[in-house]
């Protein structure tokens, strides 16, 4: 019999390959998690009547939504961001209830039994979550989505259909599929919460790596992070290391033309021994970072994205326990070294320099 339509049985390893395109995965899953998280697969009459009787309200006062949708409708009705005045869920529930509430100009409705998403409504869903995300490419993605070369006939699948000027619907098969996998929204959040982790983590190590930098541009460089790491490795003082490697340093690392006892060098070095060992330490939790993020991203991706849906779903060998009890742990740690340099800043370290460089200088000139 020939293959027509989109099957997991014939089209999984197409499937996969889409998914692993961050750009079509998040259009498709969002496109799920409002057909399925959201409306409920359209299978609940009252909920579909509450939502379309707010839809025509001229001014959505938060009374009104109390009044016409659960608890559980509205917390994903914010996290989605499909209110344009509203950020969180604590930022809400602090709102008097004649606040007004303001949707989009479209968004996302119901008719004939189909659910239509604007196109610039599922882009700002996803915006907010995935920052990298730009237009140009997510207009690509759609315009791929719409028709998919089958790999095991000539026939094209439609992962998604256009409705009209600008509106898209899921694919019922794809849809069907998905569903066998388990709890999409579950696997998308735990995505989300590792790469906004991820996220942090690389404005922190950015902001270190400015503050070393003004203490010498060679102490960020290739080379000399390598033997710096390596000091640091083996408990060795970082700037001798450094100069026993051959690595070529300003002549204020000539620490023996100064007097230890000096407050301002003792201050320079306490300042830069702190830099270096809490990038050291950052180091050592983008691994474990990169680790939970091989769950389903990444040149060691240990999971297909439909495989990280599955075990999410389950809690496969504790694999949702072992993401949370890591990012608990690295937060920890984020948080001691983000008290650590708490007080430093730019400029404060600048000054800092330019009185260390003063007491090279005088020492020169005795």
């Amino acid at each position: 019999m020939e293959h027509k339509s989109l099957s997991i049985e014939e089209d999984e390893n197409l499937l996969i390959k889409i998914l692993d395109d961050t750009d079509m995965r998040y259009i498709i899953l969002y496109m799920y998690i409002i057909r399925n998280d959201l409306l409920k697969d359209l299978s609940d009459s009252k909920l579909i009547e509450s939502y379309e009787r707010v839809l025509i309200l001229d001014e959505i006062f938060k009374n009104n939504i109390i009044e016409f949708w659960d608890e559980e409708f509205i917390e994903i009705m914010i996290d989605l961001g499909l209110f344009k005045n509203i950020r969180s869920l604590g930022e809400y529930n602090k709102l008097e209830g004649d606040f007004i509430l303001k949707l989009g100009e479209e968004t996302i409705t119901v008719e004939n039994n189909t659910i239509s998403v604007p196109d610039d409504t599922l882009f700002l869903i996803i915006k907010k979550k995935f920052k990298f995300l730009n237009r140009r490419n997510f207009n690509l993605a759609l315009t791929r989505l719409k028709g998919v070369s089958c790999e095991k006939s000539s026939i094209i699948h439609p992962f998604i259909y256009e409705i009209g000027d600008h509106d898209f619907t899921l694919s019922n098969d794809l849809y069907y599929i998905l569903d066998q996998f388990g709890n999409v929204y579950q696997a998308v959040k735990i995505e989300i919460t590792i790469e906004g982790f991820y996220q942090r983590f690389e404005e922190l190590l950015e902001k270190i790596n400015n503050f070393i930098d003004i203490f010498d541009p060679v102490l960020n460089s290739k080379p000399g992070m390598k033997r710096i790491d390596e000091a640091l490795e083996q408990n060795k003082e970082v700037i001798s290391f450094l100069k026993d490697s051959k690595i070529q340093l300003s002549d204020k690392f000539n620490l023996e033309n100064v007097e230890n006892s000096d407050d301002k060098y003792k201050k320079w070095y306490t300042q830069l021994t702190i830099l270096l060992n809490s990038r050291y330490q950052l180091n050592k939790i983008q691994d474990k970072l990169n680790e939970l993020r091989s769950y389903y991203a990444g040149k060691k991706k240990k999971n297909n994205y439909l495989e990280f849906i599955e075990k999410i779903s389950f809690n496969e060998n504790g694999i949702v326990n072992t993401i949370q009890n890591t990012l608990i742990k690295l937060r920890k740690e984020i948080v001691e070294i983000n008290t650590q340099i708490s007080d430093f800043t730019k400029k404060k370290l600048k000054l800092l320099n330019l009185d260390y460089e003063r007491i090279i200088v005088e020492s020169k000139n005795e």
